[in-house]
């Protein structure tokens, strides 16, 4: 029974699969916002290992010998599929999954308390948001874990203000040095850098942000977006 339940499982992911790979392309076309590529990665890699925990409970009446092949298969499968898996999440290799993983959303802080994302090999701090008169200033921390580059926001940056009024950045200041927000910098490898992006005046104080998208090119010249949502303004 075990058996068949299993396998019919195997047959289901399969054409899932299939169809998020040759037939849908996008899946989130059917308004489901939970179908998205880390997900799907995350459910294949669950019912691997209860595949595996079905096959290990089946071979416990093998014969010895049997059951040790058998065991030394199952490893070697399982190490190959999640490999196979953990690229998948790292750098996913169909359409949809693609398109997704250009466009990273951060709703709320980790474990520690910080509320930070990794793209392109940069890992972005949001380390606070502040009223300076009217002008919205939202101070990051860029780390990037890669080679030295070179860095600089793209125009369509943007924070919103409570009534979901786009405001664009007026202003960077990168260490000691201020410049118009389009200054391009050099990100030194594992070395914190430390920038403050001052928005156009807002018409009232504004005490929170429904979001603040970061918009930068990668080294592949394509447009990453970062978004933080629900952010408080001191």
């Amino acid at each position: 029974m075990v058996a068949r339940v299993m396998t019919g499982l195997g047959v289901v992911l399969g054409l899932m699969w299939a169809l998020i790979t040759y037939v849908v392309p996008d899946p989130s076309v059917f308004g489901f916002s939970f179908i998205n590529w880390k997900n799907v990665v995350l459910l294949v890699s669950t019912f691997t290992v209860l595949g595996a925990l079905s096959i290990s409970w089946q071979m416990r009446n093998l014969p010895a010998m049997l059951r040790g092949s058998m065991q030394f298969l199952l490893i070697t499968g399982l190490s190959a599929i999640f490999f196979i898996l953990g690229t998948e999440y790292a750098k996913p290799s169909f359409e949809f999954a693609k398109v997704q993983s250009k466009i990273v959303e951060n709703e709320g802080a980790n474990l520690l308390g910080k509320r930070m994302e990794v793209l392109d090999n940069v890992r972005v701090e949001l380390s606070g948001c502040e009223n300076i008169g009217r002008l919205p200033t939202c101070t990051f921390e860029l780390t990037n874990l890669d080679v030295d580059r070179d860095f600089r926001f793209d125009g369509a940056t943007r924070l919103f203000d409570e009534t979901g009024g786009p405001l664009q950045p007026a202003t960077i200041r990168v260490g000691q040095v201020e410049d118009y927000y389009g200054l391009q910098f050099q990100l030194v490898r594992n070395v914190p850098t430390r920038a403050t992006l001052t928005f156009q005046r807002a018409n009232d104080k504004l005490t929170r942000t429904p979001a603040i998208k970061l918009v930068f090119s990668n080294r592949n010249s394509e447009t990453q977006t970062l978004k933080f949502t629900d952010v408080a303004l001191q």
